[in-house]
Formats: C-alpha cells, sequence, structure tokens
C-alpha cells in the first residue's frame, strides 16, 4: 500500500493483506475502496476509523492514514486515480458533502447503492482486460464522476436527513479537523503548531490539548507527520 503513491495511472485491483506502515501515509491520489469482506481498523486524518463487508471508504489527495490491524479474512476492491485527474470530479461535488466525506470517510452502503457499486466495479473488471492503461484511465475517469454522484445521492437520502452529526460537531472536534483541514492546506508554510493556533484563533496550548484529547496525538506530532508522510 505504501507504493500506492508512486501510481501515475488509474488501477483496479483486489487487496487481501496489508502490513502496518512504521509511519502514517500521506496520500496523494484518489482512493476509492468497497469492502467484500472482514475488517480492517486505520486511522485517517488522527481519526479512528473501521471498515466493515459493505462499506465504502474514499481517501482523497493530502489524506493521512495509518493501517492499525486487518481481520484474516480482509478483502476489498480498491479504484485508484491519479490526482492529476480529480479536477473534473469535483467539480460539481456540494461542498457539505465533500466535508462530510473528509470527516466520515466510510460509509455502509445500502440496498440498491450497494448493488450499483458492485454493479460498477464489476464492469470496471471487464473493462480493464479489453482496453489500453490509457484508456482504462479514461473510463475510470468517467467512472468515478458516476460514483461520486450517486454516492452524492446516498448522502442526500441516508446522511442529510437522518444524521445532522457534521453541522453540530462538538466544539473540540470541530477545531480538531479544522486543524487538520489548516494542515492540508499550509503544510508546507509552516512547521510552527503557534501557525496553525494563531489561524484557528486559539492559543497553541488549548490546541496541542484538543489534539491529545481528540486524537490521542500531540498538535506538533501531527503537523510533522503531516510533513514526513
Amino acid at each position: 500500500m505504501k507504493n500506492i503513491n508512486d501510481i501515475t495511472h488509474a488501477q483496479l485491483f483486489t487487496l487481501d493483506k496489508l502490513t502496518r506502515l512504521p509511519e502514517p501515509l500521506r496520500f496523494r491520489n484518489l482512493v476509492l475502496a468497497l469492502c467484500n469482506k472482514g475488517e480492517l481498523e486505520f486511522e485517517q486524518n488522527y481519526t479512528t476509523c473501521t471498515l466493515k463487508e459493505n462499506d465504502f471508504w474514499i481517501i482523497t489527495p493530502f489524506d493521512i492514514v495509518s493501517f492499525e490491524k486487518a481481520s484474516d479474512d480482509f478483502n476489498c476492491t480498491i479504484l485508484i486515480l491519479p490526482s492529476e485527474s480529480l479536477s473534473p470530479i469535483f467539480k460539481d461535488v456540494k461542498m457539505l458533502n465533500f466535508k462530510f466525506i473528509k470527516h466520515k470517510p466510510v460509509i455502509n452502503l445500502k440496498g440498491e447503492y450497494l448493488e450499483l457499486f458492485k454493479q460498477i466495479l464489476s464492469t470496471m473488471w471487464k473493462v480493464k482486460d479489453m482496453v489500453s492503461e490509457e484508456d482504462f484511465g479514461k473510463i475510470a475517469s468517467l467512472q468515478i464522476s458516476a460514483l461520486t454522484v450517486v454516492q452524492q445521492s446516498y448522502y442526500d437520502k441516508y446522511v442529510a436527513q437522518t444524521n445532522s452529526g457534521y453541522e453540530f460537531l462538538p466544539r473540540k472536534k470541530e477545531l480538531f479537523h479544522n486543524f487538520i483541514n489548516k494542515l492540508v492546506e499550509s503544510h508546507s508554510v509552516s512547521r510552527e503548531v503557534l501557525f496553525y493556533a494563531n489561524e484557528l484563533g486559539v492559543s497553541s496550548g488549548y490546541l496541542n490539548d484538543i489534539c491529545n484529547e481528540v486524537s490521542g496525538h500531540s498538535a506538533q506530532g501531527i503537523r510533522d507527520s503531516a510533513v514526513t508522510a
């Protein structure tokens, strides 16, 4: 999985073995995964997550992920698109939906949505063996755009009306996620926690306390991982 950032063309493959990495990995590409069976525990942007059967997982560029452990029967289908191809895909994504993805990267698919996602990925497997690598990339981009639209529909139907968790995040978690977002935006600007604290309108000590409380990691530790991942 560590070599996933080296991919320069769209890729589709099955993943059933994961090696725990010694440090978090900052992704550069868009990764979509559908869990076929088993379970994976991981941290994404320093938030603990679990991927289970029929869960759909999204990793967007600059997300920081560390893998904790996977069950022996873990198996998932992964579709990757290089970051250079992403602009057309995200231009129509509603901002609230995108923020929801950043806060909740794993959703459990239901009913017709699960069947559609499986059907699209099954079609992609067939296409992969029929066309060139370059043409597969073009088709993958279109299919990911379709998945994004469907995911938006899923969000509107199952999430927006029944779960207002994003809009009403507790203040501490909201501040923590805002810190992560600032790291994504400005990780090359400054290594100093004070810079991000000032950007968020809090003291560096308070920001550090919040990071430790929410994620178990210090603000500086998270900052350092964002730079070296």
